[in-house]
């Protein structure tokens, strides 16, 4: 009995995975439902997979219920935090003494293992918009030195914090001047309009310090990607332009958002950062990524600017 709900969950999680990865799904059909609908469903589909891993002994209590994930395809939730942890230290410089802040830190993906990884001198700092996720956050995780820290941003996203009363573009974050060695900010982008990126980056320009460095995940287009979205092996397409951005639907355009590589660099000298950051690109468009398609990290490019 056992093997047969171990292979029915695995099938389950495998078809999330594949949808997430179809054009058809991501830029046409999600884009279509409601809100509310869209969040419900995504409840709906993996309860029965929470219920199966208690049942089947192999629920980690330390770690969110699936049910309650608001992020993409993220098939082992440990095992990538652990492995977006190691990529931030050999691309940034994260040490267990360094000043981390997490934008978009969610359910604790990343603070889960990196508070057993700072010493007492280092500290985390973990920013997200959704209530519920910073409210498990601060419930779930902390660490040994007590320099494990989360803050509500009470910013408006009309697909992850409507009734936020903060414009994005507007946001100040709540941290002096050259507080942090490394930010980090994952699938947050990916959801923003220009205005709000662009506050953002000001922002982590000002808090980071000098030689600090930001670890950003972007959309990133180019001539060869927009070549690429032509193709139907390509994940998402961004098919309407709203200013500088790129987005799959207008109807709910913070759903997911591109922008041309150009522009990013761009914008990221304007904001203090040195020229030619770091680029390394994901597999969204249908390119080999370099990261594992498994890592958490594998379908979006990553931009790492460090400040001047």
């Amino acid at each position: 009995m056992k093997k047969l709900v171990t292979a029915l969950v695995t099938a389950v999680e495998r078809f999330r995975i594949w949808l997430l990865a179809q054009p058809w799904f991501t830029s046409v059909l999600l884009p279509a439902l409601p809100r509310r609908l869209r969040w419900a469903l995504r409840r709906v589909y993996l309860a029965p997979v929470d219920l199966a891993d208690r049942w089947l002994g192999r629920r980690e209590e330390s770690l969110p219920p699936k049910a309650s994930t608001f992020t993409g395809a993220v098939s082992d939730f440990a095992a990538t935090g652990g492995l977006l942890l190691e990529a931030l230290r050999e691309t940034a410089g994260l040490t267990p003494s360094s000043q981390l802040l997490d934008v978009g830190c969610g359910l604790g993906r990343l603070a889960i293992p990196v508070a057993g990884f700072l010493d007492p001198e280092g500290g985390y700092e973990g920013i997200d918009i959704v209530p519920d996720g910073i409210a498990w956050c601060r419930a779930n995780v902390s660490g040994p030195y007590g320099n494990v820290h989360f803050t509500l941003a009470d910013v408006h996203n009309k697909e992850y914090h409507p009734k936020g009363r903060m414009k994005a573009s507007e946001y100040t974050f709540p941290f002096a001047d050259d507080s942090f060695d490394v930010a980090v900010l994952i699938s947050v982008f990916t959801h923003m309009l220009p205005a709000e990126v662009n506050r953002y980056l000001s922002e982590l320009a000002r808090v980071l310090k000098p030689g600090g460095r930001a670890f950003i995940s972007y959309f990133l287009l180019s001539p060869e990607t927009e070549a690429l979205m032509a193709t139907s092996s390509v994940q998402r397409r961004f098919r309407h332009r709203i200013g500088e951005a790129y987005v799959a639907s207008v109807k709910v355009p913070e759903l997911s958002v591109g922008y041309r590589e150009s522009y990013i660099r761009e914008l990221c000298a304007a904001h203090g950062f040195a020229a030619d950051p770091v680029v390394l690109y994901g597999a969204w468009s249908g390119r080999r990524g370099h990261w594992p398609a498994d890592s958490g990290l594998g379908d979006q490019d990553t931009v790492i600017a460090t400040v001047r």
